[in-house]
């Protein structure tokens, strides 16, 4: 049924605020369009923040487990990926081979001074006048060492796990003094191995060579370990020849 009369209407209004406001317990809280009572909106409070602070825990959670679930970088890969320095290679390889004649600074035995180290000579002979190599020629050289520091300095030797070696040139190590190598001795060129301070001396490595293993590689192991290589020519060179050749192979 219709009421048209705005006072009926008015009238309705009134009594359906007050019928939900005593099922409420309260009066209706000014300017909420439901009409709910103060009271049941008080006694609803309460269970709203219950669900709020459940969702923003819940929020809060999933926060986490996304910031830990991430995955940690691959440390092994991030390493392996990374470029190498331009000389990466290069710093491990041995050092190109000097030349006859060509100095270099060495460690003396023990770590004690230092030695500038200079192979001058090389001399291939067959006898020594009373010697015959066990294979078919000596290689004799000759080098100079001279003390750089204020402190005596030994040259390295095998007993100091150093000294001089050679290198055939299919690679075969052959060690100084070898075969009939040790008996070989000329005077100009044997003066020990301890190097005053400012001076030098000369002295000779020697090697009892086949044929084919002339124009190899002569090594020199200095008191830090360091290996110094010189290339060997095949012939004879070097200003210590003819001294050589007088006291070996007059």
């Amino acid at each position: 049924m219709a009421h048209d009369d705005p006072s009926t209407n008015r009238w309705l209004q009134m009594w359906q605020r007050r019928n939900v406001a005593s099922r409420f317990g309260n009066t209706a809280v000014a300017g909420c369009p439901c009409g709910y009572g103060a009271s049941h909106i008080s006694r609803t409070e309460p269970s709203i923040r219950a669900r709020t602070t459940i969702f923003l825990a819940a929020f809060a959670l999933t926060l986490t487990a996304c910031g830990t679930s991430a995955p940690a970088p691959d440390r092994k890969l991030a390493a392996t990926s990374s470029p190498a320095p331009p000389n990466a290679a290069s710093s491990s390889a041995p050092a190109a081979a000097l030349q006859l004649g060509q100095s270099t600074e060495t460690v003396g035995a023990g770590g004690t001074g230092t030695l500038e180290i200079t192979p001058t000579s090389i001399a291939y002979i067959s006898t020594d006048g009373s010697t015959k190599p066990a294979n078919d020629v000596f290689a004799f050289v000759t080098y100079k060492a001279r003390a750089t520091t204020a402190v005596a300095a030994d040259l390295a030797a095998p007993v100091d796990g150093g000294g001089w070696s050679w290198a055939a040139p299919d690679g075969q190590a052959i060690a100084q003094g070898n075969g009939e190598a040790y008996n070989v001795v000329a005077d100009s060129f044997n003066a020990g191995r301890t190097v005053q301070p400012g001076t030098y001396l000369k002295d000779a490595a020697v090697f009892d060579l086949a044929t084919a293993q002339a124009g190899g590689t002569l090594i020199y192991i200095d008191g830090a370990g360091t290996a110094y290589r010189w290339a060997m020519p095949k012939t004879d060179a070097g200003p210590d020849v003819a001294q050589i050749r007088k006291e070996l192979a007059p």
